[in-house]
């Protein structure tokens, strides 16, 4: 559980976490063609290297403060868990254009995400922008007929220097057409034509029952309890969010549902044990996506928090989470909460 020093012991691969911070540029950003971003301000990747057979290394840079990432938290300032998620989703979308072939055209297909923060104190925004080295592995390779159609990436990040993070993700790569056939067999699974007509963002809730302080972040409508520790809500999305949406999508991102699950967790941590979801800290997610959260069905968040443990500097908060479309899970998740303690 976390503490004043690692929050989390290291599980990564040692043939990742013991390599030597390499050579990293950061004085500019890579192609935002590479990370699939449209805007120049939500490209974070600044260099791309390679190590060994599948090893390579990227760096970020990562901003004192951001309008999406970061917004909300009481003092003191850390940089945003979903901010380093972000990262390495750029460093493993560059990595497979660049050392694995996958064409600019190919659609990209999250299927999992998972992150353990190893130094909360390491993520305190200091005077200048962060500069992140992001260490990756392919650690599972899918091949259909000798062509690389799925990847799954192990990674520590360190922040000047210093290892701060580990995380995992998983992608799959179809050709335009496949993954067009992808989606309408999907949407046909729940009753719905190829082409819909999206849902609008549903009023937020309170921005401070999530942590927030900007109400165009929040994702969660109408919340409610569904137990004696556990709350859910209607997922809002909002298409003309500039990050979370910086470019139009055909589903629910991967990282809105992320942000989902952090809001939902906060507001049951915060229903089951008053703990203010402003000091609330994102420590550890693992999410699994198991099918597409389409833009013309409402979608609900539901979480349970467990009971919180004391150590060292911090108070820590297991939560279990989940999205759902018409009663069917889109997405699952476990998550910790490290709550700061009052002037830490």
């Amino acid at each position: 559980m976390p503490n004043s020093g690692p929050p989390h012991a290291p599980t990564v691969p040692h043939t990742v976490r013991d390599l030597p911070v390499p050579d990293i540029g950061f004085h500019s950003t890579i192609s935002r063609g590479r990370v699939h971003r449209v805007a120049l301000a939500e490209t974070f990747v600044t260099d791309i290297v390679p190590l060994a057979a599948d090893l390579f290394a990227c760096g970020a840079q990562l901003p004192r403060s951001h309008a999406y990432f970061g917004e909300g938290g009481h003092p003191p300032a850390h940089h945003d868990t979903l901010l380093l998620v972000e990262v390495v989703r750029q460093a493993v979308m560059a990595g497979a254009h660049e050392f694995h072939g996958i064409p600019e055209e190919d659609k990209f297909v999250l299927t999992h995400n998972r992150i353990a923060v190893t130094s909360l104190p390491a993520l305190r925004v200091g005077p200048a922008p962060g500069n992140l080295t992001v260490n990756v592995r392919v650690v599972r390779t899918v091949l259909r007929d000798d062509v690389v159609r799925g990847l799954d990436f192990e990674a520590i990040l360190l922040a000047d220097g210093h290892p701060v993070a580990e995380a995992g993700m998983g992608m799959v790569y179809k050709t335009p057409a496949s993954y067009q056939r992808l989606r309408d067999r999907g949407r046909a699974e729940v009753g719905l034509a190829p082409e819909g007509r999206p849902l609008g963002p549903l009023p937020p809730v309170a921005p401070d029952l999530v942590g927030r302080r900007d109400p165009a972040n929040v994702v969660l409508s109408a919340s409610r309890a569904t137990g004696p520790a556990g709350v859910g809500a209607g997922l809002r999305v909002d298409q003309d969010h500039p990050s979370m949406f910086d470019h139009p999508q055909d589903h629910i991102p991967g990282m809105v549902m992320n942000e989902a699950f952090r809001q939902i967790a906060l507001h049951a941590a915060d229903a089951a044990h008053a703990l203010h979801p402003g000091r609330g800290r994102l420590t550890r997610l693992d999410a699994v996506f198991a099918r597409f959260g389409e833009l013309d069905l409402p979608a609900t968040a539901t979480a349970v928090a467990g009971a919180p443990v004391t150590s060292g500097g911090l108070l820590t908060v297991p939560v279990t989470a989940t999205l759902a479309q018409r009663d069917a899970p889109i997405s699952t998740a476990e998550i910790e909460l490290a709550y700061l303690r009052q002037g830490s």
